[in-house]
């Protein structure tokens, strides 16, 4: 009898087991295509603001989410259908970090008047910072980001390596420390020249140097003086990244990006980037995949520090095919709201939007498998970031709109303010995030000007410009800049 009565409890047991399971499976949707996403993104709706270096990051993605302002550094009214709170002031753009805005938005009042007048709950953010963290915790906004505090600690490029050997990939030989810890001659007996000075600080490869001599190390000593760095062997490589989501269920990879570095006449820092190129450009599919394996990787290894939503991690590529990672951006890429339009256009599922469903539908699960094979292919766009490197304040002409350009000899011709899905031919240009204004704008040496895209390769597959690219910078400059 007790027999009996045991067994009837652990047939009831798994009969309850199995009853939960398949509940639980009914109420787990699964994300396998964009049009997956569309029809789920119809009954389960999401309201966000966007905050993020340029207004203009989001103007295709409220096809998805509801997007209920958007606070930036850099605005533009293009397309005209969000509310905007931005940095810039009518006839002047300055220079502004994002990590700076929402303490300054903060301190002078702007912030709070504009989440209680649009009715905001939600913030979307490219990154967080611990202002925008307080800020939203003490009102009770949402906030689509893991921990600011989790996102410093591995961010820090110091401990690059240590993450490398922890999902089993090589390293560039380097020396973690402080500047003044270091003397020119043993680095360079150790490493040989050049020596490549990673510093902790400065995004998108700002702060970093190539030293070949004494002078050279001494004056990066001097400027950064008191900061952290790895002291590396230099290693001359093809720079690309990839946009990763860790969910709580997935890793999601998106498409290879080669990332171009320190191409005149864009920049004349020759570690600092400047554009973009989602073409093949000479990376196989061998190498894709390596890339993808290693991203799924790291966004476990991230996942189980309690991380969870997007990061942009950079790799370097030797001519060998060796892939070192540089560092994992702990953050959305600053290439974002145009990576967001090819995949709205190419009929992917937005990165972004996986992002800011991980924390709003954590049962939403997503067919990592099938999305990251997808995203192995290359996509015929590419994206030039133009910003003031004149050494002096420039200015652009208020009859310059954001929009479509043809090209037309030795000119670019308004075509007119369009869609992204209207992008499709090489002999235009799209041309995103110019001011807004109906006055002449001036910008401040260093401030962002605007994006340009094409659908035709600017890259000489090196990690710089080729020919046609810069042909293209110095016929928009020619006109635009006054």
């Amino acid at each position: 009898m007790i027999y009996l009565l045991y067994f009837a409890i652990k047939i009831r047991q798994r009969l309850v087991y199995y009853t939960v399971i398949k509940l639980m499976s009914k109420n787990m949707h699964k994300i396998e295509s964009y049009a997956d996403l569309k029809k789920y993104m119809r009954t389960h709706p999401i309201s966000a603001c966007w905050y993020g270096p340029r207004s203009t990051d989001v103007s295709e993605l409220d096809n998805l989410l509801n997007i209920e302002g958007v606070i930036s550094c850099y605005g533009s009214d293009f397309p005209k259908n969000q509310p905007l709170l931005v940095n810039d002031i009518k006839g002047r753009r300055q220079k502004c970090s994002i990590d700076d805005l929402a303490g300054m938005l903060i301190a002078d009042g702007k912030l709070p008047d504009f989440i209680e007048k649009n009715n905001i709950t939600a913030i979307l953010p490219y990154d967080s910072n611990p202002e925008l963290e307080k800020f939203c915790e003490t009102n009770h906004i949402s906030l689509f980001s893991s921990p600011d505090k989790l996102k410093d600690e591995l961010r820090d490029k110091t401990k690059i390596d240590d993450i490398s050997r922890a999902i089993g990939l090589s390293t560039i030989p380097g020396i973690p420390g402080i500047i003044e810890d270091f003397e020119f001659e043993p680095l360079a007996k150790r490493f040989g020249l050049p020596l490549f000075l990673h510093f902790a600080e400065g995004a998108g490869g700002s702060g970093n140097r190539i030293v070949n001599t004494l002078g050279e190390f001494e004056k990066a000593k001097t400027e950064q003086r008191g900061k952290r760095l790895n002291a590396k062997k230099y290693f001359n490589g093809k720079t690309c990244t990839i946009d990763i989501c860790v969910t709580p269920t997935a890793v999601i990879c998106g498409t290879l990006e080669e990332e171009l570095i320190g191409a005149e006449p864009l920049n004349s820092n020759s570690t600092e980037y400047v554009a973009s190129s989602w073409f093949e450009n000479n990376y196989s599919n061998e190498i894709r995949k390596r890339i993808c394996e290693i991203g799924v990787a790291l966004g476990e290894l991230l996942r189980s520090r309690g991380f969870m939503g997007c990061f942009h991690p950079d790799f370097l590529v030797g001519d060998n095919d060796k892939i070192f990672l540089t560092e994992l951006n702990m953050r959305f890429g600053g290439s974002c709201g145009a990576y967001t339009k090819i995949q709205i256009a190419e009929q992917q599922i937005p990165i972004l939007a996986i992002h800011t469903l991980s924390f709003t539908n954590p049962n939403l699960r997503f067919d990592a498998e099938k999305i990251n094979e997808k995203n192995l292919h290359p996509l015929n766009y590419a994206l030039l970031v133009l910003k003031n490197n004149f050494r002096k304040p420039i200015t652009i002409p208020c009859k310059y709109k954001s929009g479509l350009y043809s090209l037309s000899g030795d000119t670019i011709e308004f075509i007119g303010d369009t869609k992204f899905a209207d992008f499709k031919n090489q002999d235009t240009i799209l041309l995103i995030g110019l001011p807004d204004s109906d006055k002449d704008t001036v910008i401040e040496e260093g401030t962002f000007i605007c994006e340009v895209m094409t659908r035709f390769p600017v890259s000489n597959s090196k990690s710089k410009l080729n020919s046609e690219g810069k042909i293209l910078v110095e016929k928009i400059f020619s006109q635009l800049i006054v």
